[in-house]
């Protein structure tokens, strides 16, 4: 079961560009407790993006990407603690909780208005990190500053994965001084690996061939429903 869910997981983030750690951490969570789901959903999203490292570094906004650090270095020691010491009985109501936000944000679209000043870019990422160590749930508080900073489209894309990759890396390394990382999860991340990357590949092998639905609608979708039954599983 966890193969078919990190082969769908890849499948969208190669087809969209974002969504994969949330979409695993949910389908992980249908038989581990978030506090294995999680770390798992994180190792898997870094190995996942690692070919899009080189075209982000040439794209990246210096300034942006600064600031969106300093608020996420901020929150990752909270998030770590929260996820070790909430049982799993609040812990996977409250990621389905926030995955579900995050299905909604994307599905929303805000009235366009002034753009956002970079100095509220540690906000985001404040917002973001403390997200990503918690659900893998990261990407919507990113996205809709980023969407309204006034970057232009290969600033944000390259602002964007750089940040994913810096949240998932240090929330991996403050789940790892809580001592949440075990050679078990390390395992099943490598077993899923090849999975995932396969996904990848086809999703961006099929973006430019078959686009029945908006990428917003899709992901956004797929989110919603995926939350709404990790929710309900967690509260029945």
């Amino acid at each position: 079961m966890f193969f078919i869910i990190a082969f769908a997981a890849g499948l969208v983030r190669g087809y969209s560009g974002f969504g994969f750690a949330m979409l695993m951490a949910l389908g992980l969570m249908l038989q581990l407790p978030p506090a294995e789901a999680v770390p798992v959903a994180l190792i898997l999203d870094v190995a996942c993006s690692v070919t899009l490292w080189p075209a982000a570094l040439r794209a990246v906004h210096g300034r942006v990407f600064g600031r969106l650090l300093l608020g996420m270095l901020l929150a990752v020691p909270l998030g770590a603690c929260l996820l070790l010491w909430l049982p799993a009985g609040v812990m996977a109501p409250l990621v389905a909780s926030l995955c579900l936000c995050g299905g909604l944000l994307v599905l929303w679209r805000p009235p366009v208005g002034k753009a956002l000043g970079q100095g509220l870019a540690w906000l985001a990422g404040l917002a973001s990190g403390l997200a990503t160590t918690m659900a893998s749930a990261g990407g919507p508080p990113l996205m809709i500053y980023l969407l309204r900073s006034g970057l232009d489209a290969r600033q944000l894309r390259g602002t964007a994965v750089l940040f994913f990759l810096a949240s998932s890396f240090s929330a991996l390394i403050g789940l790892g001084v809580a001592g949440v990382l075990t050679g078990s999860l390390w395992r099943l991340a490598l077993e899923l690996a090849l999975p995932a990357l396969a996904g990848n590949l086809l999703g961006q092998w099929l973006y430019p061939r078959w686009q029945p639905l908006s990428l917003r609608v899709l992901v956004g979708g797929l989110l919603v429903l995926l939350s709404l039954g990790s929710l309900l599983k967690a509260i029945w």
